[in-house]
């Protein structure tokens, strides 16, 4: 499956599942919303859970790669480049409005307890990303706070996100990142001052953040070849060079789908993407799982 058709399908689940909740809707929808039969469907995603695993890691994937570009900038003072951060966050959630709002209003029962760790393993990713920006921000003396203080800036997000996106009300996202950058400077400066015992350190940390931001769904010859055309979507390069990254992945892919995959194709095209800075770990994962060893040894 090319990378197009996987984000076609994405794209009809997220306005499906939006439209209808996702108790609510069923493979079938998706599928008469793809122009395919359920079958052909099937060959792609097992599950809407793992549908909507894909969707989760694709939406979070380009935030924390929007994110990070932003924590590159060198030509803005680091508190500015924090406040760009919480603001292309805020817009980034209002720009999938849907699928947010259908995420806030589903019951708990609603999704699998994998689609639940990927939730706490993408925070784990943004807990440690923020409290990096705080201590450029704040200096070394916030290391003990930090992972509180990017609770509380995600608890506020979270909270008028609810706002914005259920009831609809009205906030300047500019005036909004500027207002919370403030809100989290006064905790900071106070805790700080007054040297207060935080609640949470290395020995209580929830179990999220003790399991760093691995994805379970990548350590697979399906989950890292997903990941492989995300990241592709992702890059900023273009012309040759970015089709034959694609070129190799589909190639790939299409290889191991095969009932008889040929050794020397596969040998080929991980030998392409293991000369490609973008895409060396995820080919060196590939090429490190038991079953690829009969076309590696």
């Amino acid at each position: 499956m090319t990378s197009d058709r996987k984000q076609e399908i994405m794209e009809v689940a997220i306005q499906i599942f939006s439209r209808k909740g996702f108790n609510g809707s069923t493979m079938q929808d998706i599928a008469e919303g793809c122009g395919m039969s359920k079958a052909t469907l099937y060959q792609h995603y097992k599950s809407k859970d793992q549908l909507l695993l894909s969707i989760f890691y694709m939406v979070n994937d380009r935030t924390y790669s929007k994110l990070k570009s932003v924590m590159n900038q060198n030509d803005i003072s680091a508190v500015e480049n924090l406040r760009l951060q919480i603001e292309l966050h805020i817009r980034d959630c209002l720009s999938h409005r849907d699928l947010a709002k259908m995420l806030m209003m589903e019951q708990p029962n609603a999704v699998s307890d994998e689609i639940l760790k990927a939730a706490g393993e993408v925070q784990a990713k943004v807990v440690e990303h923020f409290g990096q920006m705080f201590k450029l921000v704040y200096g070394p003396r916030i290391e003990p706070y930090a992972v509180e203080l990017v609770f509380a800036l995600l608890s506020l997000l979270g909270k008028y996100n609810e706002l914005m996106i259920l009831e609809n009300v009205a906030i300047n996202v500019k005036d909004l990142s500027s207002y919370l950058l403030n809100l989290l400077s006064y905790m900071a400066e106070g805790l700080m001052e007054n040297g207060v015992k935080p609640i949470l350190d290395e020995h209580n940390y929830p179990g999220f953040l003790r399991l760093g931001s691995s994805e379970p769904e990548m350590e697979s010859i399906e989950g890292l070849i997903s990941r492989m055309y995300r990241n592709a979507d992702l890059l900023q390069n273009s012309g040759n060079a970015m089709q034959d990254i694609r070129d190799s992945i589909q190639m790939l892919d299409q290889e191991l789908q095969s009932p008889s995959p040929r050794r020397f194709i596969v040998q080929g095209m991980l030998h392409n993407l293991l000369g490609t800075e973008e895409m060396r770990e995820l080919a060196e994962r590939l090429a490190g799982l038991p079953e690829m060893k009969r076309y590696t040894d």
